[in-house]
């Protein structure tokens, strides 16, 4: 998006379950920008103003309908607006200030000065076109399970797969984690995030890359996947390639209830077995050790 540009402007009210298929829809389908509000399930979805505005909100206003069906949820409303050039860079970060993600760990937004507490680490970042500040209770969950488990020594390499803008990798490495490697299939995402490792100094530490998960070879000690149900399902056999002997796969992105249940079992046949899980309103992550 230029800043020389006007700029469609769509905000989405929402149940908190739509919000992270909302979000992937609007960064795949549009290239936009998404922020996700840290005091309402409000999302807000920015791009460069297209030739037809009502053609792209067609759109939306389609897949919001395919998406109440398939979760059963009250329709998303969704309003829209176009902002002048000077206006949009501003508009979108409104909601985006320094929040504390884990115990003990803080994101601050590049355009915000924040002074670290005592033991408080700080992750510096700019969420810039792809989807993910960290205020979804999905990647919050990861993070402080991630932090625990490399603190406590089980993870001194470790996999971030699907990595958005990165969070989860340099929680890690801040945690304590020698190697990380953080993939993800989209290439917003990768930039985003080889810009946030860069800025916050951990690039001989963190490797970005757009690989494929089934052409990483290797194993870590710790493998990290915030995505969804299916998605974890359909990956199950490289995450259990991949995790080393006696490692851990920290795994969020889950509803409670029928997928947690679904996920424990299918990945007990894997040779895992649940170690720790954190709960938030409808999500579950969790920790599983795979067998030595």
């Amino acid at each position: 998006m230029k800043n020389d540009s006007s700029c469609l402007c769509m905000t989405l009210h929402a149940e908190a379950i739509a919000l992270d298929a909302l979000g992937d829809f609007c960064l795949g389908a549009f290239g936009a920008a998404v922020e996700q509000s840290a005091e309402a399930p409000v999302l807000r979805v920015f791009l460069e103003t297209p030739e037809n505005p009502m053609a792209i909100v067609a759109q939306l206003e389609t897949y919001c309908r395919q998406l109440t069906k398939t979760l059963a949820i009250i329709p998303p409303r969704i309003t829209w607006e176009i902002l002048p050039a000077q206006d949009w860079g501003s508009r979108w970060k409104e909601n985006f200030h320094p929040f504390t993600l884990a115990p003990g760990l803080v994101i601050a937004p590049t355009w915000e000065k924040y002074v670290a507490r005592p033991g408080e680490k700080v992750i510096v970042m700019d969420p810039g076109m792809a989807f993910g500040t960290g205020h979804h209770a999905t990647t919050s969950m990861a993070a402080a399970l991630t932090l625990e488990t490399v603190e406590a020594g089980d993870g001194k390499t470790a996999l971030d797969v699907g990595c958005g803008t990165g969070i989860l990798a340099m929680a890690a490495a801040l945690a304590g984690a020698k190697r990380v490697l953080a993939i993800d299939n989209d290439p917003l995402a990768v930039t985003a995030a080889r810009d946030n490792v860069a800025r916050n100094c951990l690039v001989e530490r963190i490797d970005v890359g757009g690989d494929n998960l089934t052409t990483v070879s290797g194993s870590f000690q710790l493998v990290i996947a915030n995505i969804v149900h299916d998605v974890l399902l359909a990956l199950a056999a490289d995450l259990t390639r991949l995790t080393g002997p006696g490692g851990v796969l920290i795994l969020s992105g889950i509803l409670a209830g029928e997928q947690e249940q679904s996920i424990t079992a299918h990945f007990a046949t894997l040779g895992f077995s649940p170690r720790d899980q954190r709960r938030q309103d409808e999500w579950v992550a969790l920790r599983l050790d795979k067998k030595r």
